[in-house]
């Protein structure tokens, strides 16, 4: 059998290797966790080790030899031949990855490349890949259908859902937006007063606390006056009660707040102020996909100030891979209420839904 060894700092870093010099119908005959001394000794680094032939039909054969070898190097030969007689009986009977995935059977090797390749952490991809594994009888994971609905519902376990915001005519309810800066709240702000007045025939009024982007506030003064709805501002949260009054007889008080670095405490306290005198009913926590997993985390850790009990999830259409939403969806406790894609308004907006979203992380539905 012909075989080569890849080591890695990551298991996807190996496979990228595997795919490179084998190709995509690699077979992966083992994985397993090295550890490797640095220079002078000092300290140690963990690596993936991967073990994968290009030949899955192959056979060890042993070459004859016109000579006995020594006592000493004829063990050592016995020796690792029985090691490689074993991992190939084992693999060919079993076919599963050892160590960091084990019972897993082969045909679910490339789901799991599939997982990391849209970004997913190694740890949830091969928590998914065990959940499928667990669900399919041995007959089943030959079926690329059934894998691949196992595997939606098991990414549809980790997307908790929120239901729209629900308003409620002749009662006024408040809902306000907050999130990082270039999320795209102010633009999501006005397709939801759009939908709930064309599409639902409410009465939304709109209040803005952007008052460090005169920009911002005077896009969303425009969107007011194409759909015809009142605007208020509120340049501090004592004006901030006297801001939703002056909106009248609404059924609907959205909120735009401005964007906040995660990193800016003292401008996320100054919201959370805000949000304290507006008394919100719903605070969703806008959330771009195009963000790095470590910056939603960091959005999703330091706006807990302002109690965001929901999450809006933008740019959808533009972003390369939702890996990085899903690990952090599972780790959020918050559950997904809208999601955006596009910026045409009012259209590009839909309410959450859990195997609408399983689909697009997974790639098997485009964003349209």
């Amino acid at each position: 059998m012909s075989f080569r060894t890849y080591r890695a700092g990551t298991m996807k870093e190996a496979l990228a290797q595997v795919r490179r010099d084998l190709g995509g119908s690699a077979v992966i005959l083992g994985t397993r966790e090295v550890r490797r001394r640095r220079l002078f000794g000092l300290g140690s680094r963990e690596l993936i080790e991967v073990t994968a032939s290009s030949d899955a039909s192959a056979s060890v054969t042993v070459p004859k030899s016109t000579a006995s070898p020594s006592g000493a190097l004829q063990a050592q030969f016995g020796e690792q031949l029985s090691r490689l007689h074993a991992m190939v009986e084992d693999l060919s009977k079993h076919g599963r990855i050892d160590h960091l995935l084990p019972d897993l059977p082969s045909e679910l090797v490339p789901t799991y490349a599939q997982l990391l390749e849209a970004e997913l952490p190694e740890v949830l991809a091969r928590r998914l890949v065990r959940y499928v594994a667990e669900r399919l009888e041995p007959e089943q994971v030959h079926r690329p259908e059934m894998v691949r609905d196992a595997l939606c519902d098991a990414v549809e376990s980790c997307v908790p859902i929120a239901p729209p915001i629900a308003a409620v005519s002749g009662t006024r309810r408040v809902v306000a937006l907050v999130g990082p800066t270039g999320v795209g709240k102010t633009t999501t702000v006005a397709k939801l007063a759009a939908n709930f007045k064309l599409a639902h025939g409410f009465r939304p009024g709109l209040v803005t606390v952007d008052t460090y982007r005169i920009a911002a506030v005077e896009q969303l003064r425009t969107y007011a006056e194409i759909i015809s709805l009142p605007l208020a501002v509120a340049n501090a949260p004592s004006e901030m009660r006297r801001a939703i009054d002056e909106l009248g007889d609404v059924d609907l008080v959205l909120i735009d707040t401005a964007g906040r670095s995660p990193r800016d405490e003292v401008k996320i306290r100054e919201l959370a102020d805000f949000l304290a005198a507006a008394q919100p009913d719903e605070v969703h926590l806008v959330l771009s996909a195009t963000a790095s997993e470590r910056s939603l985390r960091a959005a999703v850790e330091r706006f807990a100030l302002v109690q965001a009990d929901r999450l809006i999830l933008t740019k959808l259409d533009e972003a390369d891979g939702l890996g990085g939403v899903l690990s952090v969806l599972g780790q959020a406790d918050r559950p997904v209420s809208y999601l955006t894609t596009g910026q045409a308004v009012p259209d590009d907006i839909e309410p959450a839904n859990r195997t609408r979203l399983a689909r697009l992380i997974l790639g098997h539905e485009a964003v349209t």
